[in-house]
């Protein structure tokens, strides 16, 4: 009788529920909890030069009305991100993480030649600069007015720009806030944001995806690294002894970020989705 294989999943729902129906076999297709594991999973894996957060940050100096704040946003699905170290780079005097920085000047270059001008309005954002940004949307100390400035305005040390691989893109004529509307964005996201995983950018708070903060932000993308995006979060597989896919396993190139010697380890989704389990 042929052995099953044993799989689970490093990260919630992740890689076998990917699929590679799109146009380009190197990239599964993913929903947008999955876009948001996939950076869970770098930052903590994969992505350099970043500092893990330790506490919350204070937002209006009034400790209860900052724990009403805090309680609204947790609700919302706020989390602490991590910070950047200190050697950043930049690109177009915008500064953000070397990487980062890297394949968005090769993005931009292939948006060039497809005819699109968006450009980078920020990417690396500290603490300090988050709150002064936050605060100055806040219209009230209502639950009603709190909520809705963090309907699009991240707490200090919960947005990604904190950690510089989180791009904010506009329209070279126009304002990030109208960047779904434009040919540029739809480059960008067709085809299950091709076009972006090419340079390793994914989605930052993608549609369809209930309490991730603030609402969705389609001028957000996050570097992820384009291996991560083709290989998927990483699938333990157990593979028995002369089973003929142990030879297809060897092949496979570990996962980032796996912590295991041993290739079987960590399949690429694309992969596992297709063995017969």
């Amino acid at each position: 009788m042929r052995s099953v294989f044993s799989l689970s999943l490093t990260l919630v729902l992740m890689a076998a529920a990917a699929s590679t129906d799109g146009v380009d076999e190197d990239f599964p297709t993913y929903t947008g909890d999955q876009f948001n594991a996939l950076y869970d999973y770098a930052v903590t894996h994969v992505l350099g030069n970043l500092v893990p957060p330790d506490e919350r940050h204070p937002v209006t100096g009034d400790d209860d009305l900052d724990t009403r704040i805090w309680g609204i946003a947790t609700r919302r699905g706020y989390l602490l991100r991590p910070e950047a170290g200190p050697d950043l780079g930049s690109a177009d005097g915008v500064p953000m993480q070397p990487e980062a920085a890297e394949a968005w000047l090769e993005l931009k270059g292939a948006a060039r030649e497809a005819g699109h001008r968006f450009v980078v309005s920020s990417a690396y954002r500290s603490p300090a600069s988050q709150r002064t940004q936050f605060n100055s949307k806040l219209r009230g100390t209502s639950d009603e007015a709190i909520d809705a400035a963090l309907s699009w305005y991240s707490l200090p040390g919960t947005s990604k720009h904190h950690g510089g691989y989180a791009l904010d893109f506009r329209y070279a004529d126009g304002t990030f806030g109208g960047f779904r509307d434009t040919p540029d964005y739809a480059w960008l996201a067709a085809d299950n944001f091709h076009n972006a995983k090419r340079f390793g950018f994914i989605p930052s708070y993608p549609d369809d995806v209930a309490d991730q903060g603030p609402n969705p932000e389609p001028w957000e993308f996050v570097w992820v690294g384009v291996d991560l995006i083709r290989c998927g979060l990483p699938v333990e597989v157990v593979v028995p002894r002369g089973d003929p896919t142990a030879a297809i396993a060897a092949e496979v190139a570990r996962c980032p970020g796996s912590t295991s010697d041993d290739p079987t380890a960590a399949f690429p989704s694309w992969l596992a989705s297709r063995l017969v389990r």
